[in-house]
């Protein structure tokens, strides 16, 4: 039974980071917006959760500091709170640790000076480049055999894409180290990665929008036109009916289908994105000891392992990650599966990535592990792989997908979900700009 009717400009389903932004950005455009999430908080995988007094980050760990989302709170004249460590991102290379910011000593600089060097090579010698379709792991071996170029490389993919150099394209790669945001500078949000979506949801709802949570939307309903009218969502114990003009999907274009019904899409169409659908795992344990473990303080690549690809330390007091009474130092290291895509021994790569954490992390052995978490399948780390995503672009004329499923090519992070819902509302105000209103609009009331 529907208890209510709502009327509403927008719909956004999902509130991790591209269904976030895309609500700010057409709360800023003037679209009345409902914001609804089937989770108990917003961030989706790029959030924050409370476990045995340490706030840890369900994903994204860092943020990056001069990108989309960073343009974003600069737009709504909003302050991201943010802590930057010294330095951002170091190398750790067996018991060596390296510094590789920017312009910072020789790897520093080399990181700089290595995308303008591989793009250089690259324009003047055609056969360097890497052939269609070609993998990164492929390509590489055009080059070397050496197995600890090719951990190196596969630990880079892992992090910036979840996959390994056979999951990335050579292409991709490629774009990524010369021309994408591979080296943007990064800092981490006080009080974890939640915060960030939280700023911009109390945003919304100081604008006039609705954020609902533990909301999931059970169906959208459509006209007679094809286009969507509304969705019948699951709200406070209640079956409520909204009416909308336009709706934007976070949830994943396979899910979207599966929302809106094969059936209101042509033939053939929920087959493609099924097939299409190909997500990538990451396994994070996260881990707390009453004592230092080391002394790098941000984020670290790791160039040698069996799988840890890359690790956080979350200790710093200005973090304010670390509830528990005492004296603790938080942690986490995280590793890509393999295969990265499909099924995978669960418990062999959980102990492959442990003899990691062992190796970079002394005294891991006294410290206590707080949670591991195995994002994958139905909750992957990458609903698709960049090189492999669909366009934000459904069959229905006012229904969108955005997040990390739909990111455009060499794009990965955070940043590129945001970037997708810049792409998606500007596509919104561009075809189905705001209806002059007639009357009040009803609004819920919150207890």
């Amino acid at each position: 039974m529907i208890e209510n009717k709502l009327r509403f400009d927008a719909l956004v389903i999902g509130a991790g980071a591209g269904g976030v932004s895309a609500a700010a950005r057409l709360t800023q455009a003037g679209y009345r917006t409902l914001l609804v999430e089937s989770l108990e908080r917003v961030g989706g995988r790029a959030s924050t959760r409370e476990v045995d007094g340490f706030l840890l980050n369900s994903g994204a760990l860092a943020i990056e500091r001069d990108g989309a989302v960073a343009e974003l709170y600069k737009d709504l004249e909003l302050k991201l709170d943010m802590w930057i460590p010294e330095p951002q991102t170091s190398l750790l290379w067996g018991r060596r640790v390296f510094d590789v910011d920017p312009g910072k000593g020789l790897t520093g600089t080399a990181r700089t000076l290595v995308p303008y060097l591989l793009k250089f090579i690259g324009s003047v010698a055609p056969a360097f480049r890497p052939k269609k379709g070609q993998s990164t792991t492929e390509w590489v071996n055009r080059f070397t055999r050496s197995k600890r170029i090719h951990n190196l490389v596969d630990n880079v993919c892992g992090a910036f894409f979840a996959g390994s150099g056979e999951d990335v394209l050579a292409e991709v790669f490629l774009f990524c180290l010369t021309q994408g945001t591979s080296f943007k500078s990064i800092g981490y949000t006080v009080g974890g990665t939640i915060e960030v979506w939280k700023g911009l949801s109390n945003w919304i709802e100081s604008q006039g929008g609705e954020v609902w949570l533990n909301s999931p939307v059970k169906r959208l309903i459509f006209g007679l036109d094809g286009l969507v009218t509304g969705a019948e969502i699951e709200h406070e114990g209640q079956a409520i009916s909204v009416s909308v003009d336009v709706v934007v999907s976070n949830v994943g274009p396979l899910n979207t289908v599966r929302i809106a019904g094969a059936e209101n899409f042509p033939v053939g169409y929920a087959e493609s994105v099924e097939k299409a659908t190909d997500g990538a795992a990451i396994i994070t344990i996260h881990f707390a000891s009453p004592k230092p473990l080391v002394q790098w303080p941000g984020l670290a690549l790791i160039g040698k392992s069996r799988r840890l690809t890359y690790a956080g330390n979350f200790s710093a007091p200005e973090q304010k990650r670390i509830l528990r009474p005492g004296e603790w130092y938080l942690y986490c290291g995280a590793s890509t599966p393999r295969p990265a895509r499909g099924d995978f021994d669960l418990e062999k790569e959980k102990q492959l990535l442990i003899a990691d954490l062992k190796d970079y992390f002394p005294g891991f052995d006294e410290s206590m592990i707080v949670a591991i978490d195995v994002t994958a399948h139905e909750w992957p780390a990458q609903r698709a792989i960049t090189g492999y995503d669909l366009p934000i672009e459904t069959p229905v004329a006012n229904l969108w997908n955005v997040g990390d499923g739909v990111k455009e090519f060499g794009d990965a992070g955070t940043a590129a979900c945001t970037r997708t819902a810049n792409r998606a509302v500007k596509q919104v105000i561009e075809n189905f700009p705001i209806k002059v209103r007639q009357g009040p609009v009803s609004v819920p009331s919150h207890s």
